[in-house]
């Protein structure tokens, strides 16, 4: 399915925004570099063009600073704290847009996966199983896309499977780009997400073709990541 496109310039706002919560929410402080361009685009699933804007964006409100081939965050204590408060509440409430539209098409969908799901399907989400690592994050993240990805398409529903297709750089790339974040050194790495096992447990209750429970453990499985990903700036002030 062929996606919308959208204005680079779009993207490049939509990036210096998110940029722009991170900072103003206290999750990388004055002092602090910025990730790399790579790690930006990579993160939230934008070229390299759209990561340069954003950044030219910060540099010209005076957010960041350029130290020899990094940004660095500014010293910008003039901004109050109603101000950082109100990024901290609108980096907060992304998350739980996210995870509310998710559990709108997931919970659903695992459902149907329980009832139309083929023993193909079953060796598919399997053999991903097999393969999560959550010492690897990397290769965990890429597992858990999968493993999602398998539960949709064993739902066997067509349409269902484009709506979410079109919607997973919303889904996986956002929290991607949050968690990069989360790896900075002033903030408190959550655990985030049920692990192996909570992906094991809905993949049983497919195999049982276990609808209701399947939907509950797929809800309280994407509940969990929610409450991680809000616990990680839940204290936006601290260092």
């Amino acid at each position: 399915m062929t996606q919308p496109s959208l204005s680079r310039e779009t993207l490049a706002d939509r990036l210096l925004a998110e940029l722009e919560r991170q900072i103003l929410s206290g999750r990388i402080v004055p002092g602090d570099v910025l990730p790399t361009e790579r790690e930006l685009s990579e993160a939230f699933g934008v070229g390299r063009t759209t990561v340069r804007e954003a950044c030219q964006g910060l540099l010209a409100v005076g957010l960041v600073k350029r130290v020899g081939k990094v940004l660095e965050v500014s010293d910008f204590m003039g901004i109050g704290k109603e101000e950082l408060g109100l990024a901290y509440l609108a980096s907060r409430l992304s998350i739980e847009e996210v995870y509310e539209t998710r559990k709108l098409i997931e919970v659903y969908g695992v459902g149907l996966a329980a009832k139309h799901r083929s023993i193909y399907d079953l060796e598919m989400m399997q053999s991903i199983l097999d393969e999560m690592d959550t010492t690897d994050p990397e290769s965990y993240h890429a597992a858990d896309i999968q493993f999602h990805t398998a539960v949709i398409t064993a739902a066997d529903n067509s349409v269902l499977s484009q709506v979410y297709d079109s919607s997973k750089h919303l889904f996986f790339k956002l929290p991607a780009f949050w968690r990069l974040f989360a790896r900075e050194k002033n903030v408190k790495m959550v655990n985030i997400g049920s692990g192996v096992e909570g992906h094991r447990i809905i993949f049983e209750a497919i195999e049982d073709r276990d609808s209701a429970l399947a939907e509950t453990l797929m809800f309280e499985h994407l509940d969990v990541v929610q409450r991680g990903l809000v616990m990680s700036i839940d204290n936006p002030f601290s260092n």
